[in-house]
């Protein structure tokens, strides 16, 4: 994990589909600056509003319910309360269907911050060499 600023997590993952272990899906509806802290805040599908002490609390306990390469949803300003609370659903279920994607989040703060990790190529003559 690398260093990452107030501007990284703001823009990798404001408006994502999040899962949490005990509060089911939710979207992340803020990414806050308070003094060195990063604050994140998430609407969960009960209705339950949590923020997150920090970026790497968040990063700990959350995971992403919408993979780095699909398409990118409307931005949360040029939504209605509506449309959250049909992605706020839609978070759930995906949830319930266990949709959560592992290390999105860091892969999302990596490639905002620049740092891409290398995709390690399959040694030659393995049976994973003829698919790359």
């Amino acid at each position: 994990m690398g260093a990452y600023t107030f501007a990284h997590y703001e823009q990798a993952w404001t408006g994502l589909m999040v899962s949490h272990p005990r509060f089911g899906g939710g979207v992340i509806v803020r990414v806050v600056r308070d003094g060195g802290d990063v604050l994140v805040a998430v609407r969960f599908h009960d209705g339950l509003r949590k923020t997150f002490a920090s970026g790497e609390e968040a990063l700990r306990e959350l995971k992403s319910l919408r993979g780095i390469l699909s398409a990118p949803l409307e931005p949360l300003d040029r939504i209605s309360d509506q449309s959250l609370q049909r992605r706020i659903q839609q978070a759930q279920r995906r949830h319930d269907t266990r949709c959560q994607i592992d290390d999105d989040l860091e892969e999302r703060l990596d490639a905002v911050a620049g740092m891409r990790k290398a995709i390690p190529h399959p040694p030659a003559g393995s049976a994973a060499a003829w698919t790359w």
